[in-house]
């Protein structure tokens, strides 16, 4: 038997040993965790092995006990061998963890279909729909906003809290707020001195008001089957609930008209992006969904009207198409403005001349993003000098006539990040805002608010109920950019040409034709609530 077979047997009678030192390693390595040590790892060569003490005494070293070597025959250091041990307590606590979510996940989803689907129908009960000429409306509800305290929050009056850090509304209506509970610490009614802390619950009823959205039909279905359901969204339409959308947003709306209340994500469009949508309607088919347009079996394909003349590859073996190869800077969601730079994503988008208004020199071009980068194809087009005409971000001439927008086409009374500011009333930041309706709060001494009484006769005054909420000043219902159709080898959906498209140059009329030919198409079902002529229509 060589010195290696001796070392590989040793190893196994080693592991065989009783382990009762393993997970006590603290004693072990507590006096020299402030020693510096090499983080070198040997291989045993020459060992005795003491089973009485379960270590090997290697000739001129210190014996090492047994847990260090591993079953490769390698030494672990003390740092080494602690590292190890911690990295796997983080491993079966990440396990545990994740474990502990899919089972509260499966309860959700239990109690979501016991109540209706993700959208129950106590949340549809809370409001209904109007509608004015082409907008949708909200009408207003009472609503309870839940919320943990913020760090920066930490150590502050309740009535500060609110009259600091959302100060659009005057300390004396949320001091009626407080006094008559409408704001409530850990859902208790408190007195308006008390200091939140860290994990605490501050809730808040407010009297809510949503932005009205450009859509007074149903919600096309373009397609229905057990897996997805396809929709022709409608410009200015966000899909989730966002900001101060929450109603008025595509799932909601289709739960309330067509009783889809259990639909998953897995890919979007801007709220000011019209045209084809899809959602799941089981997590499995969202995965695969998501996996397909992840690995680019996807073909998608937008329309857009653009400002000038948009130019003609000459090439014959590129069947028009200019191709738009410029790597793009996503910027975190608050700067708004993405933009193209060298240390920026692979970015490619094709693009195509359909027809041309010389008179209003515009053209409706075809795109076909081949990577999914946030705003891709608004971008490429303002980098070639052709702009969606009416993009309130990235066409500069009209982000100058409508200065006050915010980069998703919507002044800061309608912000749609969905934080602190849209839970308890406008924040801070919209102060400055002179196209928002604001009060400005005198701050009042803390004797003036333990002499405040509360004439619980008088109704809490709503600021929103001032707000002309169909003001198109203070917002944008939607850009001249159109999802028309998404394809693969399997599937097809496809969605009517937008109005603007068509009226751009009736002489050029607008032909598209899918370019594969799929190996199977879905069968529509109809939904119980639909119409006939929601029914699916694949049309080529």
């Amino acid at each position: 038997m060589n010195e290696t077979d001796i070392i590989n047997e040793n190893n196994k009678r080693l592991r065989s040993n009783n382990e009762e030192n393993v997970d006590n390693d603290d004693n072990d390595i507590g006096s020299s965790s402030n020693t510096m040590t090499t983080t070198t790892t040997t291989t045993t060569t020459s060992e005795q092995i003491t089973k009485e003490t379960n270590t090997i005494d290697i000739p001129n070293e210190k014996p090492i006990h047994k847990k260090y070597i591993q079953a490769d025959g390698t030494i672990l250091s003390k740092i080494e061998y602690r590292k190890k041990i911690n990295n796997e307590k983080k491993k079966r606590k990440i396990e545990g963890a994740e474990k502990k979510r899919e089972l509260q996940k499966q309860e959700k989803l239990k109690k979501n279909d016991e109540n209706g689907g993700n959208i129950s129908r106590e949340h549809l009960a809370e409001t209904s729909y109007y509608f004015d000429g082409e907008l949708r409306m909200v009408v207003p509800y009472y609503f309870q906003f839940n919320v943990n305290v913020k760090e920066r929050w930490c150590g502050k009056t309740l009535i500060d809290l609110f009259t600091e850090e959302f100060s659009t509304i005057t300390r004396h209506i949320y001091m009626q707020k407080i006094k008559r509970g409408w704001i409530q610490l850990n859902h208790k009614i408190v007195p308006h001195t008390t200091i939140v802390k860290l994990n605490d619950v501050v809730s808040h009823r407010v009297h809510r008001h949503e932005p009205p959205v450009y859509n007074n039909t149903p919600i096309k279905i373009v397609e229905l089957n057990d897996d997805v359901v396809v929709v022709d969204k409608p410009s200015s339409m966000p899909i989730h609930p966002c900001g101060r959308f929450r109603h008025n947003t595509l799932i909601f709306i289709l739960a309330k008209e067509h009783n889809l209340c259990h639909l998953y994500g897995f890919h979007r469009l801007d709220r000011l992006t019209s045209g084809l949508l899809m959602l799941a309607r089981t997590p499995l088919a969202a995965k695969h969904k998501a996996t397909e347009l992840q690995q680019g079996s996807v073909q998608k394909t937008y329309l857009a009207l653009v400002k000038g003349k948009f130019p003609v590859n000459p090439d014959p073996s590129s069947d028009g198409f200019v191709i738009i190869d410029q790597p793009i800077v996503v910027q975190p969601m608050r700067l708004g403005m993405n933009y193209v730079g060298e240390n920026g994503k692979p970015s490619v988008t094709h693009i195509k001349l359909l027809n041309y208004n010389q008179e209003k020199d515009t053209s409706v071009v075809l795109c076909q993003p081949k990577t999914g980068r946030t705003h891709q194809i608004r971008i490429h087009l303002k980098f070639i000098g052709h702009p969606i005409a009416n993009d309130p971000l990235y066409n500069d001439i009209y982000r100058v006539k409508q200065k006050h927008l915010t980069s998703d086409g919507t002044c800061d009374l309608y912000d749609e990040e969905e934080d602190s500011s849209s839970m308890f009333g406008s924040s801070n930041k919209n102060n400055n805002n002179s196209n928002t309706t604001t009060t400005t709060t005198t701050t009042t001494s803390s004797t003036s608010d333990d002499n405040f009484v509360d004439d619980e006769s008088i109704p809490i005054e709503c600021l929103d109920c001032k707000i002309d909420w169909k003001d198109p000043t203070k917002i944008n219902y939607g850009i001249y950019l159109h999802a028309l159709a998404y394809e693969s080898d399997k599937w097809q959906y496809k969605t009517e040409f937008p109005k603007w498209a068509i009226e751009n140059n009736p002489d050029q009329p607008i032909v598209f034709n899918f370019s594969k030919v799929p190996m199977s198409t879905s069968t529509t079902k109809d939904n119980n609530n639909n119409n006939n002529d929601n029914e699916n229509k694949i049309e080529n």
